[in-house]
């Protein structure tokens, strides 16, 4: 059904990690779909990044996609991905972009539970969905207590 899922990962949400990453590789298993893997870490801002060494950034973003490559390896689909991204940013636009720009097929993203923060803000999921260039499939948590 997917030729190419782009698999937006939360590496902060370890549960929620292990759950969609689960989807992730029985999606590659079934389909044979490949996967690109992204994290979006926060944007740090100006008058903080100023005070932090220069190569402290290109560390942090090196670490989350190493950390990226061993959780597809840990799930059994790391033969399955195509490629790891960890930029900086907003999450919605740069899952999104990275969709644009590789021509994905589907985003695979996590459902996490709603809190009254989440209610008057939006979710993240949401703003990915309501913008995506693709179809989006939100996993949902299946594990009890999630």
């Amino acid at each position: 059904m997917y030729e190419r899922v782009l698999v937006a990962v939360d590496l902060d949400d370890t549960l929620g990690s292990r759950i969609l990453m689960r989807r992730a590789a029985e999606m590659a298993g079934e389909t044979g779909a490949r996967l690109t893997l992204v994290h979006v870490r926060p944007d740090l801002p100006h008058s903080y990044s100023r005070a932090l060494p220069d190569a402290w950034d290109l560390e942090q973003q090196e670490a989350a996609e190493r950390e990226l490559e061993g959780l597809a390896g840990s799930h059994g689909c790391g033969a399955s991905v195509d490629g790891v991204f960890a930029p900086a940013g907003g999450i919605a636009r740069e899952v999104n972009a990275i969709a644009v720009k590789l021509d994905i097929d589907a985003i695979l993203v996590g459902a996490h539970r709603m809190d009254l923060g989440r209610m008057v803000l939006g979710t993240q999921t949401t703003a990915i969905a309501r913008d995506a260039p693709c179809d989006v499939v939100v996993v949902r948590a299946e594990e009890p207590g999630d």
